[in-house]
């Protein structure tokens, strides 16, 4: 066996990359060479090491659980050696924020406060990365995530946001195409029927949830539907005329200020589920990560106390 001080750093970054993407083709494209150099990289490592790193099974491989604590290792070994390198170079990552948002969250509640930080922390630079799936924090780069679900992430500090709250909007102009001069007040669930629903592939029970509340149920049965693949494009087929979408209060408020949008029902139907702020738990947390939650814990109390106040008027 060759000695274990002569082990390739190339090869450990390999091996990590592997790991990461748990298959070696996409490792070999990272790394610029073929899925087979990458496979030969890992089988001389794992000689060496006397032990499998990985499970192969077809194109798709797995860690053992020899390999998982040998990974864990390596990476925060590499991830030393980086920050030392941009350190003695200047080019320390501690002022870049990594973030996972749902694109929805990203789009409707966060973009237009994220100014307000930018302004307040200029030395934080953020790296935005929207998508629906969730992130192993040991294998990803993100610092911080933003999850929708009941706050319950195993191994992970989660702190809320806001809950959901959900009711119908629509167009101004549709509403009155519609229902005419018919006061907001006077308005009924079961006046959906004259409008086209409009509904999300990724929110499929919240029309159910909100109508069953309301004792109007019925009414999905009665009425004309459009689906989409997101709550993103429902909302903006609302805003053009096409129907009701159900929405989250919290996305929608701004438009409802600005008589953009119409919600005429006073029906306060909150969600068991949330947004939460996700991050691995850490005795002490890095600055940008400590003002981040900092300031966006702050601007969902803010927007929960305005629209309690709504609701509430």
């Amino acid at each position: 066996m060759r000695l274990l001080s002569q082990v390739n750093l190339n090869s450990l970054k390999i091996v990590e990359s592997a790991a990461r993407h748990r298959n070696f083709t996409r490792a070999g494209e990272e790394q610029f060479i073929t899925a087979s150099a990458v496979s030969q990289r890992v089988k001389s490592l794992e000689d060496q090491l006397r032990f499998k790193i990985f499970q192969r099974g077809g194109n798709a491989v797995s860690l053992t659980p020899e390999g998982e604590t040998y990974v864990s290792r390596v990476r925060e070994a590499l991830e030393r050696i980086v920050a030392a390198s941009m350190e003695a170079t200047g080019q320390s990552q501690e002022h870049v924020l990594k973030i996972s948002v749902l694109p929805t969250f990203a789009v409707r509640w966060l973009f237009p406060r994220l100014p307000l930080f930018q302004q307040q922390y200029p030395d934080i630079e953020m790296h935005v990365s929207t998508s629906y799936a969730t992130h192993e924090f040991s294998t990803s780069e993100f610092d911080v995530e933003i999850r929708y679900g009941d706050g319950h992430f195993h191994g992970l500090q989660s702190d809320l946001l806001f809950r959901e709250d959900l009711t119908p909007v629509c167009s101004r102009k549709l509403f009155h195409e519609v229902l005419g001069d018919k006061p907001l007040s006077k308005v009924k669930p079961e006046d959906l029927r004259h409008f086209t629903l409009l509904h999300s592939d990724t929110c499929t029970q919240n029309w159910q949830s909100w109508l069953d509340f309301v004792g109007a149920g019925f009414v999905l049965q009665e009425t004309k539907s459009i689906y989409f693949d997101s709550c993103m494009m429902s909302y903006e087929a609302a805003a053009a005329g096409l129907g009701f979408a159900v929405a989250n209060r919290a996305y929608m408020a701004g438009d409802i200020r600005a008589e953009r949008l119409v919600a005429p029902f006073a029906v306060h139907h909150p969600n068991t589920a949330g947004w939460y702020f996700v991050c691995p738990y850490k005795t002490l947390p890095p600055r940008k990560v400590s003002l981040f939650k900092q300031w966006i814990t702050a601007e969902a109390a803010l927007m929960q106390i305005q629209l309690d106040s709504e609701i509430g008027g």
